[in-house]
């Protein structure tokens, strides 16, 4: 097989094994190299673990330094049970007010006109009328529905007088029921006693659609009129009590509301997709269908003292549906707030929604929903404070830990020495020490009341070189009460703590930057270095291969020349002996020397003979 070699084969030496001792021997060089980049590579890795390190306290400084860090603050009414929504702008200042609400805004509504919808029938006469077609609010259900305690049956294909009758039937004559056209409604009349209504297992609605409840009298009537509209079919057939007028020969109309043009079609538009157009526009407003009234009510969407217009442009459905002037509705105007801020003046807002303006309290809001007299109190959010000083403590004493962990060096007792991965690079070491000082004095040259970590209940751990916080106390009080100060000595320019601190990071991250450049160029060579040397070993090996092949190859050829000699010496029978000679090749093995000899004799009977042959 092409590229196989088997050493030895021929001259019974173990080639093989000698060139992998000499490459081996060889290589040492070389392998110093290798372990001299994998260190370099590992201080690389290390320093680069420390530039973490560094950015991470660097982002904790510039948590430190955001203005909203110290401003945040949480407000609230001091009242355990108020339902008041207060909510304060980061840099609201902290402090107590006191709102006093003697009257809440309220909005402008508009009642429309009632009986918009056609009444049930249009006599007192209702025995052709069946219960499907009744036009009412909630239709009525087939079932069971009990009056004096006689249960009645009801299906909707029978006449609201066939209803009439069942009831009468049912308690003897006692109970006598009948239609009203004049005022829309239903009455129930007792002969004696009184009239009882409903049981717990009836099942048709009969009596609430007829609006009818007990009162404990001997005659109960419908608590409204009982003809309502049809909100889900298009408004010509929805049954309004005042017929469609005006509209173009599509049926097309308009009307506006607070000057916003609503646009109709009577033949595909109902009064669900109505209202809808009007609390979908600008116009301000919430529309609603009051069935139980048979009207249309619509409420200003804002409190205060406005008012609300409705005017037919084309056609008279707002007119039909009572909400002009002149079909009756009646509009009822909104009125302010009025309410005063720490025992001062009574003041008006159109709005429940007391602005920071109107409290002379700069990013305090309050909406108020209840007349009550309430403390608002705004404190400062020190949660969000503690958790930023708590980040760069932990930051700091992880970089101090790992600039630790990589340089010391440490002795045990027998003496020996123990070194670590950066000991000998002195500059990383004396970063911990150079942070050590710049915190501790870092922020010194403030004149505020906080003006070192220590004023903070911040200190460095014995000899550690790590920060904790010694009095949690001092610091508690120190953000609750002058959060202000607290800022000034995080945040003032040039002089204040996190200035200070990030000078100093973005030094030694230069440093370490730099560091881990010169590491990464030296790795870069050193890995050159190897390759040329393992390309040298390549060839040296190569050459020793193609050498000891070439001895193989001659060993051979010259022991087939001694066989065919032998081979014909030995065949020339009763001759005298012969002798034979040979030199074999000379082969140099580097870094060695040797020296050999071989000798054979073959003979024939009655005769003597010798051979010899050197190799050197």
């Amino acid at each position: 097989m092409a590229g196989v070699q088997i050493a030895g084969l021929v001259s019974g030496l173990d080639w093989t094994s000698i060139i992998s001792e000499i490459i081996q021997a060889d290589s040492a060089s070389m392998n110093q190299v290798k372990a001299q980049q994998t260190t370099v590579n590992n201080q690389d890795t290390a320093l680069g673990s420390l530039g973490t390190d560094l950015t991470n306290v660097e982002n904790s400084i510039f948590t430190l330094e955001d203005p909203g860090t110290f401003s945040a603050v949480t407000a609230g009414s001091t009242s355990g049970d108020s339902t008041w929504q207060v909510n304060a702008d980061s840099g609201t200042a902290i402090g107590n007010t006191d709102i006093d609400v003697t009257h809440l805004a309220t909005a402008s509504k508009l009642t429309g006109h009632g009986g918009i919808g056609q009444k049930l029938n249009p006599t007192d006469d209702v025995s052709g009328t069946t219960l499907a077609n009744l036009g009412l609010a909630d239709p009525i259900t087939a079932g069971t529905f009990s009056v004096n305690g006689a249960q009645i049956t009801v299906t909707t294909s029978e006449s609201l007088q066939d209803v009439f009758t069942a009831i009468a039937t049912a308690t003897g004559g006692n109970v006598t029921a009948a239609y009203d056209t004049g005022t829309d409604t239903v009455a129930l009349t007792a002969a004696s006693g009184t009239v009882s209504l409903g049981a717990d297992n009836d099942t048709s609605n009969f009596l609430q659609s007829m609006k009818l409840a007990n009162n404990e009298e001997s005659s109960v009537a419908s608590s409204g009129p009982l003809g309502a509209l049809k909100t889900g079919v298009p408004l010509s057939s929805a049954g309004l009590s005042t017929a469609l007028t005006g509209l173009d020969g599509s049926g097309n109309g308009s009307f506006t509301v607070n000057g916003v043009s609503i646009s109709y079609n009577a033949g595909t538009d109902s009064l669900s997709t109505l209202l809808n157009k009007i609390n979908n526009s600008t116009a301000g407003v919430t529309a609603t269908y009051d069935s139980a009234n048979n009207r249309i009510l619509l409420a200003n969407n804002d409190t205060g003292d406005t008012g609300i217009g409705v005017s037919d442009v084309e056609g008279n459905l707002a007119a039909a549906l009572g909400l002009t002037t002149g079909s009756g509705s009646t509009l009822s105007y909104g009125e302010d707030a009025v309410f005063s801020v720490n025992g001062g003046p009574s003041q008006t807002s159109a709005s429940n929604a007391l602005t920071s303006a109107q409290l002379g309290v700069p990013g305090l809001n309050v909406t108020v929903n209840s007349t009550d007299n309430e403390t608002i109190a705004v404190v400062a959010d020190t949660s969000g404070m503690q958790t930023a000083i708590q980040s760069f403590i932990t930051a700091f004493n992880q970089l101090q830990a790992d600039i630790t962990n990589d340089t010391q060096i440490t002795t045990n007792s027998s003496g020996s020495v123990t070194t670590s991965l950066l000991s000998s690079t002195h500059e990383v070491g004396d970063w911990g020490s150079q942070l050590q000082m710049t915190a501790f004095s870092a922020g010194s040259g403030l004149s505020g009341a906080i003006n070192s970590l220590d004023s903070l209940g911040i200190d460095f751990n014995g000899t550690t070189g790590q920060l904790e916080i010694s009095d949690s106390a001092q610091l508690q009080q120190a953000l609750s009460s002058n959060p202000t100060a607290v800022a000034a000595f995080f945040q003032t320019a040039k002089t204040g703590f996190g200035s200070v601190m990030n000078s100093a990071i973005n030094d030694i991250i230069g440093q370490n930057t730099s560091e881990q450049s010169t590491l990464q160029s030296e790795s870069t060579d050193l890995g050159t270095q190897i390759t040329t040397m393992q390309t040298q070993l390549d060839a040296q090996q190569q050459q020793l291969e193609t050498e000891f092949t070439n001895l193989e190859a001659m060993e051979e050829q010259y022991q087939n020349e001694e066989a065919s000699l032998n081979s014909l010496n030995s065949g020339s029978s009763g001759s005298s002996g012969s002798t034979l000679s040979s030199t074999a090749p000379s082969v140099n093995i580097p870094g060695s020397t040797g020296s050999g000899s071989s000798s054979s004799s073959s003979g024939s009977s009655g005769s003597t003979g010798s051979t010899s042959g050197t190799a050197s």
